[in-house]
């Protein structure tokens, strides 16, 4: 077994992801850098989840393949991945029926009613007519 260099100890090397016939992410190669904490960010839908499991071995790469401390991951045991890998999930924070636009137009009521406090925090938000 080699070890990966102390800056990368997690990696992607050309990864496909797929559902069924759907491809959701398409040679993918990254580089987690060691010793801090990555956000991975994006519009829904993106694959943002899909990566997040395959980096940690809940789904297998269609093609390309993850790469922890310098070995394919498919080598570890199931336990010794969750030891070596933390990974916090998006969660719901609204029920299920909510859609994003419920939730938008919720948050624009609430600027609308900052602003018409006249709260001196508020004066540079703008809400819309």
């Amino acid at each position: 077994m080699t070890t990966a260099t102390p800056t990368s100890r997690l990696r992607a090397e050309k990864i496909e992801l797929r559902y069924a016939d759907r491809t959701i992410v398409d040679e993918l190669s990254l580089e987690i850098p060691d010793g801090g904490f990555t956000v991975v960010v994006g519009p829904n839908g993106c694959g943002k989840s899909t990566l997040l499991r395959a980096l940690g071995r809940m789904l297998a790469p269609r093609s390309g393949r993850v790469v922890l401390d310098g070995n394919d991951i498919r080598s570890y045991r199931t336990k010794e991945v969750a030891r070596r890998i933390a990974l916090l999930p998006q969660s719901p924070l609204s029920p299920g029926a909510i859609s994003v636009a419920d939730l938008v137009s919720a948050a624009d009521i609430r600027i609308r009613a900052c602003c018409a406090s006249g709260h001196p925090k508020t004066s540079m938000l703008s809400p819309r007519p």
